[in-house]
């Protein structure tokens, strides 16, 4: 065994401890953790040369650690788990031999016998026949080291379990269509309900999912597949009578007997839809544990432990939470009472977990959501801004002559009152854009899956709020860039491990807020942009002439990956090749003002950056004047208003730019004047600027007068004089009934480029 292999093993042993050592009976989650822990070691160990004895004592933990969805048996599984747990720790450290490792495990026979066939419980007919029977064949199978005499795993099915399904393969087929497209449906519901939680709508939906599935499978004689979907179908029944609230460890719980579900339906499709080779790898599934779980379930959880909450709220550490539960094993005392005497957290804080305990049920079933169209909530949304705007007009009615105190009192009330309900109506209409990246990334799986690659997605700032019509416009654009990066970007396994790299490859999916919008990135680590495969096929489309390829910037060249038509792709597949994906990327994004751009660095990785405006309605803007008109620059990128001197101004070398010195930093000099196509007006030798930060640089923009800060509502322009003019956004009417126009600073610096 390698070094990197023992430490993997080591890793899965060390994490078996600590799951262990912070196990309270009847913590549901963490019995699936330790299943999953002890699952994920056996696989480590059954494919390794001379670990059979290894792997053989695993499996026997697997099948104890079944114990734990059984009140009756948890309290000696947890015991044994512990112990063995400990002994191949030890046996790992080299602090125990392995023979001494043997010594302990045949020791413990007569616990392992109690835990999988219970003590007075009599076992699932057909368990104890199936175990003797084995026992005939291999009367001994020894764990390392001499072993022990453990009974291997049963499944548990009784017998005659499977001889109801129908021999009709072509129903059996039809059902395992009908099976996955529910399973597809019920997975995209429950992410949603990861994000609201009391959607009835969506619960009753993924119920009636579970409830066909359940139907269709009884009537077939598949009584595994009728037996998981029941149990799941059981705990959508009581979530949709409001009797136990679908928290995050309840979906994970579901979402894990929807992965049993595809197991069984895989063993269908494997085996050609023949019921005998079906029966087979049925056999090897056993659904009994996750059943036995589920029923633990809907008897006894409905509320997080105290530990639980202290540890979520940051009152104690993980450490100090394991720490005292192996003390509260000593004791009778409970979790608040040694969380006092140890003085690691207050009685207030206790307390306040107790009454979070105790009505958090009931909390989460006062917080109701209303569908609101999105029609209608674009309409409120635009009478806010009209509000905006008159209250605007009536401050400046009344405070252009002589007032009252009431009077401006009065209009700062009014004030607040719009801000509020301007505020609270724009929050309605903003969505977390996990909506979305937890949409990519099952089309990235699929995607992956299609084109025989693997692909691991991360995810960052999934919390990150965007308006509502702005994610609808961005899902496809990002679905054509997933699929691309996919497709063009990861490389095949093989090529990727001749490369160096990691066999699997990963995709980034950011967002954050820069500026005054929200920037998304997908990167993917795969072969990058070759740039002269698009010079070539741009010079081939006509686009690119020969004198022009060597000069052209990257930023330029990579703009012709947008257009429609453009394709590198040498070959058509389902995912690519025939021109179509990225042009409408670009498209999407201009409809809502934003700006997508390429970095790409050749075999290593492709990034796109998606700039993109916050909200479509409300912004808080500069307003300046230019020239006979006045411009709104989005106040969050203003970074500083700085009145120049005339004698600061310099000449770059070539003499072809305006330069100041500020702060340690040469910094552009850029008129409005010439992108507005203003007159300019001489102010003498102070010149009015505002400095910006864009892209991390900066720039210092001259106008002609500072109004102030303004909250500004956005009109649409025509679509017209937006593409004659790409450096606005929309347009605004101000209090006084003058109009305005809102600059979109990335085509501003665009045009003077």
């Amino acid at each position: 065994m390698t070094v990197e292999k023992k430490k993997t093993i080591q890793t899965f042993v060390e994490r078996l401890n600590t799951l262990l050592q912070g196990y309270e009976l009847g913590d549901l989650v963490k019995a699936v953790d330790i299943q999953d822990t002890l699952s994920s070691l056996y696989k480590e160990l059954q494919n390794l040369p001379r670990m059979e004895k290894f792997a053989q004592l695993a499996q026997h933990l697997i099948r104890v650690a079944d114990g734990l969805a059984d009140p009756e048996k948890e309290p000696k599984a947890v015991s044994l788990l512990r112990s063995v747990s400990n002994d191949l720790n030890a046996f790992l450290s080299g602090t125990l031999s392995g023979k001494e490792l043997g010594a302990r495990v045949r020791a413990k026979s007569g616990l392992f016998r109690q835990v999988l066939f219970g003590q007075g419980i009599q076992p699932v007919p057909g368990e104890e026949r199936e175990a003797k029977k084995t026992e005939a064949i291999a009367p001994r199978q020894e764990i390392p080291s001499g072993g022990a005499s453990v009974p291997p795993p049963s499944l548990g099915y009784e017998v005659g379990y499977f001889d109801s399904i129908v021999e009709d393969e072509k129903l059996l087929s039809q059902f395992f269509s009908e099976a996955k497209d529910h399973l597809e449906e019920a997975q995209s519901i429950l992410v949603e309900l990861e994000y609201d939680p009391t959607n009835k709508e969506l619960i009753n939906t993924i119920f009636r999912n579970f409830h066909t599935i359940k139907g269709s499978s009884a009537f077939l004689g598949l009584r595994n597949v009728e037996e998981l979907s029941h149990a799941i179908e059981d705990l959508l029944a009581l979530v949709r009578e409001g009797k136990i609230f679908l928290s995050k460890e309840l979906i994970d719980l579901v979402f894990h007997g929807m992965e049993l579900l595809r197991n069984l339906l895989e063993g269908m499709h494997i085996n050609d839809f023949k019921p005998q080779e079906m029966k087979k790898s049925f056999r090897i599934i056993d659904i009994h544990p996750y059943i036995n779980l589920m029923r633990r379930v809907l008897d006894q959880y409905k509320y997080r432990k105290i530990g639980e909450i202290l540890a979520e709220e940051g009152k104690i550490t993980l450490q100090d939470l394991q720490k005292l539960l192996r003390k509260q094993t000593e004791t009778e005392k409970k979790i608040g009472e040694l969380v006092v005497e140890e003085k690691i957290a207050t009685t207030e804080d206790v307390l306040d977990a107790l009454k979070k305990q105790k009505t958090q049920v009931a909390k989460v079933k006062r917080l109701g959501y209303v569908k609101v169209s999105n029609e209608k909530l674009n309409t409120l949304i635009d009478i806010v801004g009209e509000l905006v705007i008159n209250q605007s007009m009536l401050k400046q009615e009344l405070l252009g002559g002589a007032t009252s105190d009431r009077a401006e009192r009065n209009i700062s009330q009014l004030e607040t009152i719009t801000t509020t309900i301007k505020n609270l109506v724009l929050s309605m209409g903003m969505t977390p854009i996990s909506e979305i990246f937890t949409k990519l990334r099952v089309v990235a799986r699929n995607t992956a899956e299609e084109l025989g690659k693997s692909v691991y997605v991360e995810m960052r700032g999934e919390d990150t709020e965007l308006d509502r019509n702005v994610i609808e416009t961005i899902y496809d654009p990002l679905i054509h860039i997933i699929r691309n990066s996919i497709d063009h970007g990861i490389e095949p396994a093989e090529e990727r491990q001749q490369k160096g790299k990691d066999k699997v490859g990963k995709i980034l999916l950011a967002a954050e807020h820069k500026g005054s919008g929200i920037e998304i990135v997908i990167e993917d680590d795969g072969r990058g942009i070759e740039a002269d495969r698009v010079k070539a096929k741009a010079m081939e489309l006509g686009l690119l002439k020969k004198e022009e390829a060597e000069s052209i910037s990257i930023k330029d060249l990579y703009a012709f990956l947008f257009l429609p038509g453009f394709s590198t792709s040498s070959s058509v597949t389902t995912v690519s090749g025939r021109g179509v994906g990225l042009d409408v990327v670009k498209k999407n994004l201009d409809s809502i003002h934003g700006r997508v751009e390429i970095v790409s660095e050749p075999g290593k990785f492709t990034r796109f950056i998606i700039r993109l405006p916050l909200t479509l309605a409300i912004i808080e803007g500069f307003v300046t004047r230019v020239g006979e008109n006045k411009y709104v620059f989005p106040f969050s990128a203003i970074e500083e208003i700085k009145v120049i001197d005339a004698s600061e101004i310099m000449a770059s070398e070539n003499g072809s730019e305006a330069l100041i010195y500020h702060r340690g930093a040469h910094i552009p000099v850029l008129k409005a004047h010439r992108v507005f196509k203003e007159e300019e007006k001489k102010n003498g030798e102070r010149i009015l600027s505002l400095l910006f930060s864009l892209d991390q640089s900066k720039y210092c923009v001259v106008v002609d007068e500072l109004i102030g800060k303004q909250e500004i509502v956005i009109k649409n322009l025509s679509d017209t004089l937006l593409q004659e003019c790409p450096y606005f956004s929309g347009g605004t009417i101000f209090g006084d009934g003058s109009i305005g126009f809102v600059v979109d600073m990335q085509g501003f610096l665009e045009s003077l480029k």
